[in-house]
């Protein structure tokens, strides 16, 4: 029994260790055709290598012309085949289309379109040179989502106090895309939504959504419950000004299910990239001119008690030439960097950070 004991007990401190030596911090890149695509922060290194094959085998589901490849591959036709190949693995992400183009002003309620709230004054209009110049809130986050024209007023109400407790700002973002991806700057994980025509932020002071090429966001100076009222009967009617449908971002879908609700980021550069996530690494891919990237946050599904979340990211460029530059000059970087490569092939490489 005496002689079990020390046999035992260093098993279980090389349990122990290689346990140890699993848990870290972990980034792995992959490209394939315009897509860089990868995770960062994961806590294994089996998450880590896990994410890849899932990622690509939803880029190739969601991919336009992924099935005619597929056929072309068991055509004997070469001529086919070599007419596909530069096809391959490109997502259907064309522009969104929007049909509500009216002025941000013209879309502010009017007095007598809620039954408490009317105007306290003559709304304001703002331009690029001239948003948020009058009050102490950077303009700069807006400017990198593509910021056209905001809109704003205040709200009082005769039954609370005849002041102005609620802020209505309407945002002209330009596309889409841009109005989604200053929306996903305000949305975090586990926040509460509303669906007020489309999925609303909801906290105690704001309510935010996207519509169309529109961000909104209303303000309630006070918390009270006749104020939240009030704020969410005047998003009501913005909505049903914005004739637009609501729409996703195609882009999502390849990113693995389930992620972690209000923790999807949209960019097209790195300084909003790195505005939005405090938590990134310090090297992550130089996105190019016409290039977008999506991100969304993941808890351990086999650690349950870890409440640190990994980020699994995609960068699409506009070609696939764009894309490979993008990532050898990320690889070489990870790799003359002080970080240790645990992986690395033609195809992708794995660091531990």
């Amino acid at each position: 029994m005496r002689n079990i004991r020390p046999v035992l007990l260093s098993l279980f401190f090389i349990f122990l260790l290689s346990c140890q030596q699993e848990q870290g911090n972990y980034t792995t890149v992959n490209q394939d055709g315009r897509f860089i695509f990868g995770i960062w922060n994961a806590p294994t290194k089996k998450i880590a290598s896990d994410v890849i094959p899932v990622v690509l085998d939803r880029i190739r589901i969601n991919s336009t012309n992924y099935t005619l490849n597929k056929k072309s591959e068991n055509n004997p036709n070469k001529e086919n085949q070599e007419s596909n190949k530069n096809s391959r693995f490109i997502l259907n992400d064309q522009p969104l289309k929007y049909i509500t183009t009216a002025a941000p002003e013209t879309l502010l309620p009017k007095d007598g379109d809620t039954k408490d709230w009317v105007h306290s004054g003559i709304p304001s209009t703002y331009n690029s040179e001239t948003l948020y110049n009058d009050r102490f809130v950077s303009p700069e986050i807006y400017h990198n989502y593509g910021f056209q024209r905001q809109a704003e007023v205040e709200y009082l109400s005769a039954k609370h106090r005849s002041i102005p407790l609620i802020l209505v700002e309407i945002f002209d973002m330009g596309s889409p895309e841009n109005a989604f991806g200053i929306y996903s700057v305000f949305s975090y994980s586990h926040q509460d939504f509303e669906w007020i025509g489309c999925k609303a932020l909801i906290s105690p002071k704001y309510v935010r959504f996207w519509k169309g090429k529109y961000f909104i966001q209303i303000e309630g100076y006070e918390i009270a419950t006749p104020i939240k009222n009030g704020m969410i009967d005047l998003a009501k009617v913005i909505v049903n000004s914005i004739k637009d449908v609501p729409q996703e971002i195609p882009l999502f879908k390849l990113l693995p299910l389930p992620l972690i609700k209000g923790s999807e980021e949209y960019f097209s550069n790195n300084w909003t990239l790195h505005y939005i996530d405090k938590a990134l690494p310090k090297i992550i891919p130089e996105l190019t001119s016409g290039s977008i990237g999506i991100s969304a946050k993941y808890y351990d599904k086999e650690n349950k008690k870890s409440l640190n979340p990994y980020t699994i990211f995609l960068f699409n460029y506009p070609n696939e030439s764009d894309a490979k530059s993008a990532y050898m000059d990320y690889r070489n970087n990870l790799q003359t960097e002080k970080v240790r490569a645990i992986e690395s092939n033609n195809s992708s490489i794995t660091i531990s950070e």
